[in-house]
């Protein structure tokens, strides 16, 4: 595949050097995509135009995501929430197209709000109201409506044309169906919402889930990676062309990692794992790369969250608001449907829910967490505990009602592949 290698215009480099925030602001999130299949971070994958955006910005080293999946981590992405399936008593709740943003706790109608609350701010709308033309591009079906994540933005697009159904009915009619999500149709997507643009003030958010697809493109996922890389060097080419990457700020990320056939010899443990189901979550799942451009972003090697990201943009857009802090700034929960997931400094633990035993790993002399180490350091496993135990009661959503998926959810999780009846 041929690969384009774009160079952003000097001007981008230096004419952010003051606190004026930029005229432009343009948030590029890769699904699935591992921090270490990326140049900049000393992967032996070729992704030059990625890596050219790192050089003329920086890369932040210690960045994890919220969770294990796409709906939880974008859902604290748009609103600085941690994201929890918690319902008390290490109960979880069902999970549905009500919740599956991991804020139902936020709700202010349990089990009738969409899974991104009303009465949560979010991203698009801090930007609107500061004065930026919002547009959102989405790809990822999850995403799509009801779900409450177009709110805010002025102008909204949902990518796939094809059907939420399985196997060869979603390809009916279509006479390019592996090409209905993919960057061609993504990028095709975010220049037409920009040409519809009213000012040139704008915040621009891009979703691509190439990466996430890779088995159904039936290439491999560095290959898939590769192509991405190509993608976002066409959008940039053509913003540059536009004259749009002038006094813009370009922040890329990805929504969650994927394991990719790792093992850790964790009682249980399937062999040659692929995707990014967690149960547990291990570091291949939540290590996830960051790449703002010119560099706005503080000290690159500080540890960020998904909600993190959320003040992040909000400083980078010039816009001062005060946010919620349901965690330490140090620390991560994850609270998943078979285990509790939890990480501070380089301390991290699972807590299996159905008999409480406790794995302790160090990610500073095990990064690849093969050793549980929780006999060495009962003192660490021990606070550990407790503070599970109190984001346990504290992230808990009362009063939520529990049912099945709904067809159309069920619809929703077959297009992508989680689900084939």
């Amino acid at each position: 595949m041929a690969l384009l290698v774009i160079e952003l215009a000097a001007p981008l480099a230096c004419s952010l050097s003051g606190p004026k925030p930029p005229e432009r602001l343009i948030l590029i999130v890769i699904d699935t995509l591992r921090r270490d299949h990326l140049g900049v971070y000393g992967a032996p994958v070729a992704t030059p135009n990625i890596d050219a955006l790192a050089a003329r910005g920086q890369h932040f080293t210690n960045v994890v995501a919220s969770f294990h999946q796409t709906t939880m981590s974008m859902g604290s992405l748009f609103t600085g929430r941690t994201p929890s399936f918690e319902a008390g008593d290490n109960r979880v709740l069902a999970w549905n197209g009500d919740n599956w943003c991991g804020l139902a706790r936020l709700a202010l109608r349990p089990g009738s709000d969409p899974c991104l609350p009303p009465g949560v701010p979010t991203l698009a709308e801090a930007l609107r109201d500061a004065g930026y033309w919002t547009l959102g591009v989405a790809s990822n079906q999850f995403l799509y409506e009801p779900s409450g994540f177009s709110r805010g933005f002025d102008d909204w697009v949902q990518v796939d044309d094809r059907p939420p159904v399985a196997g060869s009915a979603s390809r009916r009619h279509l006479a390019n169906a592996h090409q209905s999500r993919t960057w061609h149709s993504v990028n095709r997507a975010a220049i037409a919402a920009l040409n519809r643009r009213p000012r040139d003030r704008f915040f621009l958010y891009v979703h691509y889930v190439d990466v996430h697809d890779y088995l159904f493109q039936k290439v491999s996922y560095a290959e898939a990676v590769q192509g991405m890389d190509q993608g976002v060097g066409r959008l940039l080419t053509q913003l540059e062309s536009a004259k749009l990457l002038e006094d813009a700020v370009v922040v890329l990320v990805s929504d969650h990692g994927e394991q990719l056939g790792e093992l850790h010899g964790f009682p249980g443990e399937l062999p040659k794992s692929f995707g990014h189901y967690g149960n547990p979550s291990f570091q291949e799942q939540l290590r996830i790369p960051l790449l703002v451009a010119p560099a706005r972003g503080g000290d690159p090697d500080r540890f960020l969250r998904s909600q993190d990201l959320f003040q992040l943009l909000l400083e980078i857009g010039g816009v001062k608001r005060e946010t919620s802090r349901d965690t330490e700034p140090d620390e991560l929960f994850v609270g998943e449907a078979r285990y509790r997931t939890y990480r501070r400094g380089r301390w991290k633990s699972f807590v299996r829910r159905a008999d409480g035993r406790h794995f302790l790993y160090d990610l500073a002399a095990d990064p690849l967490e093969k050793t549980d180490v929780g006999a060495k350091f009962p003192e660490v496993t021990a606070a550990h505990a407790l503070r599970i135990d109190q984001l346990t009661r504290s992230l808990a959503a009362k009063g939520v009602p529990q049912r099945e998926l709904s067809e159309s959810e069920r619809e929703r999780l077959r297009a992508l592949g989680y689900l084939d009846d």
